[in-house]
Order: C-alpha cells, then sequence, then structure tokens
C-alpha cells in the first residue's frame, strides 16, 4: 500500500491526466473544426453538447476525421489509469 502512496507516482498520474485533458481538448476542437468544415451541423451542435459524440463523429467519419480521432482516443486511453487510480484509492 505504501507503493501506491507515493508522491512520485501520484506526480505521475497527474502529468498523465493533464496529457490525457490537453489531448481531449485539442483532439475535440479539430473534430468540431472538421465537422463544421464538412457542414457536418448536427454532428457539431451534438459535440458542444456532449463530449463523447466528438469520438462517434471520428470514428464514424474516419475518412476525414482520422487525426482528430486519435487525438481524442488517445486521450481518453490516458485518463483510464489515473481514474482508475483514484477510485482505488476512495474504497
Amino acid at each position: 500500500m505504501l507503493l501506491l502512496t507515493s508522491p512520485w507516482l501520484i506526480g505521475l498520474l497527474v502529468i498523465v491526466f493533464s496529457i490525457g485533458i490537453a489531448l481531449c481538448f485539442v483532439g475535440l476542437m479539430v473534430s468540431l473544426m472538421t465537422a463544421l468544415g464538412n457542414k457536418n451541423w448536427f454532428w457539431a451542435a451534438g459535440m458542444l453538447a456532449v463530449f463523447p459524440v466528438a469520438a462517434v463523429y471520428c470514428l464514424r467519419r474516419w475518412q476525414i476525421a482520422a487525426w482528430p480521432g486519435k487525438m481524442l482516443l488517445s486521450g481518453m486511453g490516458l485518463l483510464i489509469p489515473p481514474l482508475a487510480y483514484f477510485l482505488l484509492m476512495i474504497k
């Protein structure tokens, strides 16, 4: 249990969480601009209302939204370990 409360582990998880949030934000903005540029107004409105709609848009329109999709999915993947650690430590 001492290893799980180590300051270096918590610091590393904070850095990973920050990078994940940044990737998700940039991926969301780029996918929003991609949807607006291709005149997909309903997808763009959905992205503004609910964040996961951007990932669904990128997966469904992979031909035109591969780059923001890679950022979104990698950012979401980087959010999993810090959130799992947080949920594990709450008890």
